[in-house]
């Protein structure tokens, strides 16, 4: 199936602001939330940390803004930055989203590269694999809604109050909407 280039930026603007959307209701959660708890650690093993995820949330990011801020760059998921300051201090991870926020909405509004290369490592070895900018948005999409998910659980284990939205991915909230409106055209 082949898109015209105004199709496929309303499909790449899309896909920015699914990520756009999860971003936002997750620096809306660490507005409220209490310092204490973005550093406390929950289960049996002590491990984990709701800043421990929001960190791995944005260190995702930025590997890929970093592999898109020039052409031939290397997308590498697996060497990231790991900034501890980013777990520790909820201001500053709200921060850096919103500059990730800010950036996506600026770097992939407009036209860009789509060919990406990505390394895989898999038994220490490395393997280079193609990719592309939209397929490693729609995967980062997915995989801060579902660490929202795990954020949102510790959040309500501390009591505090989630929204019946945060960490429910855009396909769950499609599905149970045309559910709601079977069981309302049924009654």
């Amino acid at each position: 199936m082949t898109q015209s280039r105004s199709e496929r930026a309303d499909t790449v603007n899309d896909i920015v602001e699914e990520n756009a959307h999860a971003i936002g209701q997750l620096i809306e959660m660490l507005e409220y939330l209490p310092g204490n708890l973005y550093r406390r650690s929950f289960g049996q093993r002590k491990q984990h940390v709701i800043g421990k995820h929001v960190r791995h949330i944005i260190d995702h990011y930025s590997a890929l803004l970093s592999a898109t801020a020039s052409p031939g760059a290397l997308l590498d998921y697996e060497n990231r930055n790991r900034d501890l300051s980013l777990e520790t201090d909820r201001r500053a991870g709200a921060n850096r989203l919103s500059e990730i926020l800010r950036t996506l909405r600026s770097r992939f509004s407009a036209d860009h590269f789509d060919g990406l290369v990505m390394l895989h490592t898999s038994d220490e070895q490395g393997q280079v694999v193609k990719t592309s900018v939209d397929r490693e948005l729609v995967f980062l999409a997915s995989h801060t809604i579902h660490h929202m998910a795990i954020i949102g659980m510790l959040a309500e284990q501390a009591g505090v109050e989630v929204g019946a939205e945060f960490g429910v991915h855009p396909s769950t909230l499609r599905y149970l909407q045309r559910q709601a409106r079977g069981m309302a055209e049924s009654a």
